[in-house]
């Protein structure tokens, strides 16, 4: 984790520089003084370069007057030569003279040299060493804000902008550290949730890769804290950890169902199921892999119980609900209820009105279920009345269309099947290569008719819609096998 903190880069707004820091001239002045005197800096002095008034090689130095002077610490760690963003970030921000005036009332600025730069010394090299496996830099530049007692609060990279930007992004990351050491404080006095709430607020505006590396003590009281996840503290804080242990889970789970008997398989889904929080995608998937194993165990009950539990899961809601209701249909008209089916289909549509729901899938399971009995009038009408509401599913439009034009064709209405496939094949709105499957439905059904000769127009109209060179070569390949079926069949 501590490889992810190095050349990190936060975008801040620009903050004015009145904004800035709120000190006045006397104690800025009286603050560099002191700064100066303490590190044994050089004088100040006419002609003086702002690097060596400002900053200093020596980590140990810097920190003893950061304690000292009630301040944090700007550790930048420079590259070699060859690195560019060093040069744009110390050209366009530090060697600035707003910038080296506004910060050092925060901030005393160390610098590490990288141990193969050409001018680095002995103890340069010593320091780079030490410091960057400290904080684990491998990229440049880094630079690392952390407080006297060496606890990183933000990291930082090159950021374009100037100074100006710079300034107002490091001021930004200073009002983070204090706020957060001004509700650490109050929450030394709480308990419990309290605790838990507060210590969650003191490291919430620290960026979550520094979080999760130098605040991992503090995230695991929080995780203790909320254990139940009253809060959704748990949850927040321990998401990486639990999405891969239920990542893990799944997996295991994938092979129970596959591997033991169905009555240690169905008990061990439950199990899980009971003792870890799962999304509710996650959950459906699960209950689907009961799901497949309560079908071969031939318990319509079970299956019907099974079924209406993932319907009735809090979350699931809108087309997968719809999704849902059609698959238990699906699978009592499979095991000989088709009455049943019918009448849940029916209810779940007046259902569906009485709360304002168009209940798209359901209409469209209706037309398909109706055409399976050779209700083709009623199929019909149930076709027509999801079709106008379906213009923002592309997909499900294609469904209902092509529905529409099988129930016209079998009730001899050739005229009407191929006038609704047209209309739709020629809508420019739709996507190419769903308006190239209705033209080769079309073509079908032209052949079914006879009209070979129009059916070999289609197909061919069909590959011009196709609008890419891969969409274009898969629709020949169809459109091939499909006159060498009908060649064959003649």
């Amino acid at each position: 984790m501590i490889l992810l903190l190095t050349g990190y880069s936060t975008k801040t707004p620009v903050i004015s520089k009145q904004n800035r820091f709120a000190f006045d001239l006397r104690g800025r002045v009286l603050s560099r003084l002191l700064t100066m005197v303490f590190l044994g800096w050089a004088t100040l002095g006419a002609g003086n370069s702002a690097k060596a008034d400002q900053w200093t090689t020596d980590p140990d130095r810097a920190i003893a007057a950061a304690k000292k002077q009630g301040k944090d610490l700007m550790f930048y760690f420079a590259g070699t030569d060859k690195c560019k963003d060093c040069k744009s970030l110390e050209a366009e921000v530090f060697e600035q003279g707003d910038f080296q005036d506004e910060i050092t009332s925060e901030f005393v600025l160390v610098r590490i040299e990288h141990r193969e730069s050409p001018n680095a010394t002995e103890i340069e090299k010593v320091h780079s060493l030490k410091w960057s496996r400290e904080f684990g830099i491998t990229n440049f530049p880094t630079v690392f804000l952390v407080d006297s007692n060496l606890v990183p609060f933000a990291v930082a990279g090159y950021e374009k902008g100037g100074v100006n930007n710079y300034l107002g992004m490091l001021t930004e990351f200073h009002k983070v550290r204090v706020d957060r050491d001004e509700v650490m404080a109050k929450a030394e006095k709480a308990k419990g949730l309290d605790r838990a709430k507060l210590l969650d607020q003191a490291i919430s505006g620290i960026s979550e890769p520094v979080a999760t590396v130098y605040y991992a003590k503090t995230i695991e009281e929080i995780i203790s804290l909320d254990a139940d996840n009253e809060l959704g503290l748990r949850g927040k804080w321990n998401s990486e950890k639990e999405a891969e242990q239920r990542k893990v889970m799944m997996t295991e789970l994938m092979l129970v169902a596959r591997l033991e008997k169905p009555d240690v398989a169905v008990k061990e889904i439950d199990r899980v199921l009971a003792e870890m929080d799962f999304p509710v995608a996650q959950q459906l998937e699960i209950l689907q892999m009961k799901l497949n194993i309560v079908r071969r165990q031939n318990n319509p009950k079970a299956l019907d119980r099974l079924l209406d539990k993932m319907i009735g899961l809090p979350g699931v809601e809108g087309t997968t609900r719809e999704r849902l209701i059609v698959k238990k249909i699906l699978l009592m008209r499979g095991g000989g209820r088709k009455e049943a089916a019918m009448n849940l289909l029916e209810s779940s549509i007046e259902q569906g009105r009485a709360t304002g729901s168009r209940s798209l899938f359901l209409w469209a399971a209706k037309g398909e279920l109706l055409m399976a009995d050779e209700q083709y009038e009623d199929a019909l009408r149930a076709f027509d009345e999801a079709i106008p509401a379906t213009r923002a599913n592309p997909d499900l439009l294609a469904d209902l269309v092509s529905g529409k034009a099988e129930a016209f064709y079998l009730l001899k209405r050739p005229a009407d099947a191929l006038s609704a496939l047209d209309n739709f094949a020629e809508d420019t709105n739709i996507p190419p290569d769903l308006r190239a499957e209705a033209t080769l439905h079309k073509s079908m059904l032209m052949r079914e008719m006879g009209k070979t000769r129009l059916a070999r127009l289609s197909e061919n109209r069909a590959v011009e819609i196709a609008n890419t060179p891969k969409l274009r070569r898969e629709f020949q390949n169809v459109v091939d096998r499909l006159r060498e079926k009908y060649k064959e069949a003649n």
